[in-house]
């Protein structure tokens, strides 16, 4: 059964932890109105939905289109790495472009000698490490990975990586929502 819109509203609301104040102060929109949205006691117009949309973090698509729900397979003899200028990490994502999927599951490849500062943002964060060592800190609790070992926290949580090796760790990174 199709969501309708109001529950998608506040379902994606929800899922950022986000209070009706909080939408209302990025898209304009007043809590009340935003109230009778999400119990479908409202239809916004296309430039309000757009408001919202924004505000979080999605696309108009996001509460048009019903989600497919097709399987997206990516091919361990597809290399397709991203590069991203500002740190020095080989990513490849292990699931394509699929449309709907809130899970955002990459394969990442961390330099020897990385530190990354403490940053926070909005979503889940499930790590595996395949190979080498990670320290990963969480709030004021730190860790050090190794192969087989896995973490899973709130990514509003300061959190940093480090890899104090000299060689590469590889990591399975799962999170949300997507970056990609």
């Amino acid at each position: 059964m199709a969501l309708q819109l109001g529950s998608r509203i506040r379902a994606r609301r929800r899922q950022l932890s986000l209070t009706l104040r909080d939408v209302s102060e990025t898209c304009g929109l007043s809590v009340p109105y935003l109230s009778q949205l999400e119990r479908n006691q409202a239809n916004p117009t296309v430039t309000s939905l757009a408001g919202i949309a924004r505000a979080l973090g999605v696309s108009l698509n996001y509460f048009i289109s019903d989600p497919e729900h097709q399987a997206v397979v990516v091919r361990r003899t597809d290399d397709t790495y991203l590069s991203v200028q500002e740190i020095p990490f080989r990513i490849k994502s292990l699931a394509g472009r699929g449309q709907g999927l809130e899970l955002e599951p990459m394969m990442i490849h961390v330099e020897a000698g990385f530190s990354s500062p403490l940053t926070t943002h909005l979503g889940e964060e499930f790590l595996y490490v395949l190979q080498g060592a990670l320290q990963l800190q969480v709030g004021e609790d730190r860790h050090t990975l190794h192969p087989g070992d896995s973490a899973q926290h709130a990514s509003t949580t300061p959190h940093a990586w480090a890899n104090p090796s000299g060689s590469e760790t590889v990591i399975l990174w799962v999170g949300t929502p997507k970056l990609l």
